[in-house]
């Protein structure tokens, strides 16, 4: 009977304080795994978002510093060299299209309160496109492809023919293109692009043109480039969120890009040369510059994470967003030395 009674009492399961003592450290090391957990996963998600962030905003400052590094390129007779002779009016008023003129050299700015703008004939930029307290950059210049004529020019009215080995797919009617050599630069409309197996013509008659004659007749040393025509802008999205928007003049018409979403801010200031010795004096806003002095450009962008809550604290903003800012200065190769 006693040994029964010891064999018993060997196989007593936990005591009710035992229990509740060993449930109190496994909820205790739960919460500490969960804590550890919840760490990590907002470190990880603070990191991914600022990686995220950093990756935007280099992208954007990238973009705008290799389009208006450009401005105003029409070959190798740069605007101080020779002014261009632009003929192109697609809408027959007789005066040059917007996207063709170069009269600020291929850039041009406007600050929030100018808008509306023009941005071509047929399209405007307006408050309903562009965030609030944000500047818009226009940039105009043309695309050298390699292209040269095939061939002299009998008249100054003749259709310019190309190689199509060289030139096939890169001209389309209602194009503005420029055909340049080392004196003289004309900017025109391409009314009708015939696409040969050996050569490609293009036709400029007055029908798009002020008139069909360019200001002289090229020779084969000549090269013809499409004129690209950008805006560049900071507007909301279709999630009403801030990106970075880009409209391109295709041809007739406008296509409107979304680039780069989280960007909240791009300020524009022009630096202008008072001294012509080429170097900017000083640094002024759109409405205050002269634009045919412009030697450069001091672009700053804002970027923002895509998420809120990633902060520690609520910032200025009022959320808890990461915030970065990007500062760039570009000279304008048409205008160096």
């Amino acid at each position: 009977m006693k040994t029964q009674n010891t064999a018993y009492r060997l196989q007593n399961g936990f005591s009710l304080v035992e229990l509740m003592i060993a449930t109190t450290i496994g909820l205790l090391l739960m919460v500490g795994v969960t804590q550890i957990f919840l760490t990590n996963k907002q470190t990880y998600r603070v990191q991914e978002e600022l990686s995220r962030l950093q990756e935007n905003g280099r992208f954007a400052a990238l973009i705008l510093k290799r389009e208006t590094r450009m401005a105003g390129f029409s070959g190798c007779a740069s605007a101080a060299i020779a002014t261009p002779n632009i003929i192109a009016d697609v809408n027959g008023d007789n005066t040059v299209d917007q996207v063709a003129s170069l009269a600020t050299d291929g850039i041009d700015g406007y600050e929030y309160a100018d808008l509306p703008v023009a941005f071509s004939d047929t399209e405007t930029i307006t408050t309903a496109d562009v965030l609030a307290g944000t500047d818009v950059l226009i940039i105009k210049k043309a695309v050298d492809s390699g292209v040269k004529l095939d061939g002299n020019m009998d008249a100054d009215n003749a259709q310019i023919q190309l190689n199509a080995a060289t030139a096939a797919g890169l001209f389309q009617a209602d194009d503005v293109l420029i055909i340049s050599d080392c004196t003289s630069t004309d900017i025109f409309v391409a009314n009708n692009v015939s696409n040969g197996t050996k050569k490609i013509t293009i036709a400029h008659p007055n029908s798009v043109n002020i008139s069909n004659k360019l200001s002289q007749t090229y020779n084969d040393d000549a090269r013809v480039m499409k004129m690209e025509v950008m805006a560049y802008y900071v507007g909301p999205n279709d999630q009403g969120e801030p990106a970075l928007f880009r409209k391109r003049f295709e041809g007739s018409s406008v296509e409107t890009e979304e680039l780069i979403d989280g960007v909240e801010d791009l300020e524009v200031l022009y630096g202008e040369d008072t001294d012509g010795d080429r170097t900017a004096n000083r640094y002024l806003s759109a409405g205050a510059v002269n634009t045919a002095n412009v030697v450069s450009v001091r672009l700053t962008l804002v970027a923002r994470t895509l998420s809120d809550n990633v902060a520690a604290d609520t910032g200025p903003s009022g959320d808890r967003r990461i915030r970065r800012t990007y500062t760039t200065t570009v000279a304008i190769r048409n205008k160096l030395p």
